[in-house]
């Protein structure tokens, strides 16, 4: 959308246009500002991830209301009015597993954080926020990765040269793939070991591949989880 397309919506509505960005835009409504947003997270089960949002007109609790809403089922994640949390009727996939940190809401800062993220969290969620100085919404969709191509480091092991990758991501039966420039499958040549475990049983890797590894080729890790 061009700056003038965004201008000439703006006439439409009736308001002014502030400022316009690839993903947000500023509207006066009066005295009130009303700001919206829309980014995407991509995040891998079983980790935390925090779901941002940012308002500059909210100085502190006081006055303040705001709530997370999961956009595809229209139902609550996390509401905080009158001075404290107001979870009745949050549904209960959410439950203690998010939170606000009240400390960062005096910087304008109402990001949740999404404990133990699993596949049933994957969707477009708002937060929205209303105070005497003014009101806003932002949109933030959380992609929940199956698969991660981790980054590929070389180092040296029992004198010869090794290619390694570390999973990000944590999984109950992860599978890692090799691939060269070529897209040869070198999986055989490799190993595979547990990094971390958790209490639920999911995983964190790392992988080493020492089939004639040469320092200018190009190597791929890929982790998938094969018991999605």
């Amino acid at each position: 959308i061009t700056e003038r397309m965004l201008r000439l919506k703006a006439i439409v509505l009736g308001v002014h246009l502030v400022s316009t960005g690839p993903v947000s835009l500023t509207l006066f409504f009066g005295r009130n500002t009303f700001s919206v947003s829309t980014e995407e997270l991509l995040a891998y089960p079983f980790t935390d991830v925090t779901l941002s949002c940012h308002f500059s007109f909210v100085k502190d609790t006081e006055n303040l209301e705001f709530s997370w809403i999961r956009e595809d089922i229209k139902e609550l994640v996390y509401q905080f009015r009158n001075n404290t949390e107001q979870l009745e009727g949050q549904n209960s996939l959410y439950e203690g597993r998010v939170s606000v940190d009240r400390a960062e809401i005096s910087e304008g800062s109402l990001s949740l954080l999404l404990r133990n993220v699993c596949f049933m969290d994957e969707a477009i969620y708002t937060c929205s926020a209303v105070t005497p100085n003014g009101r806003g919404e932002s949109k933030i969709k959380l992609i929940v990765e199956d698969s991660e191509m981790p980054q590929v480091h070389f180092d040296r092991l029992d004198d010869e040269d090794v290619a390694m990758c570390i999973s990000k991501g944590w999984y109950f039966t992860p599978n890692v793939t090799w691939l060269d420039r070529a897209e040869r499958d070198l999986s055989n040549h490799s190993t595979v070991e547990v990094l971390e475990e958790q209490m639920n049983g999911s995983y964190r890797v790392f992988s080493v591949l020492k089939y004639r590894v040469k320092l200018n080729e190009k190597y791929v890790c890929r982790i998938t989880e094969t018991d999605v």
